[in-house]
């Protein structure tokens, strides 16, 4: 159960990041400028959502220039799709989104007594 919450909540941030970047005309075509507009959005929802980051910033630059083996984020960032494509954009940064932040642990509610019923 805790898996969905936190699939939905990646995908509402995901909408809203896609909304806010793309909608707002803020896509170029410098991949490293668009993921690090991205990022930034991403960081503004994590504020809002209360999601915490694994990372407070990323070189995509850096990153791109290394085998994906060797990197620290282990997306294939050659699979971003066009953002023209909203459903394919939002899928993909629903999970850059869970690959960058750190799950939530949902405590458990303690079991209360119960109470019976005598009819």
């Amino acid at each position: 159960m805790n898996e969905n919450v936190e699939l939905i909540n990646y995908i509402d941030v995901a909408e809203t990041v896609y909304e806010r970047v793309y909608e707002n005309n803020k896509i170029s075509n410098n991949l490293i400028v668009n993921l690090n507009r991205i990022m930034a959005e991403i960081k503004n929802q994590a504020a809002e959502k209360r999601l915490k980051l694994k990372y407070s910033s990323i070189d995509f630059e850096h990153c791109l220039s290394l085998p994906l083996a060797d990197r620290k984020i282990k997306v294939d960032l050659s699979l971003i799709p066009h953002f023209e494509d909203r459903e394919e954009s939002i899928l993909w940064l629903t999970n850059f989104i869970g690959k960058i932040c750190e799950p939530r642990k949902m405590q458990r509610q303690k079991k209360s007594s119960l109470s019976t019923c005598e009819f």
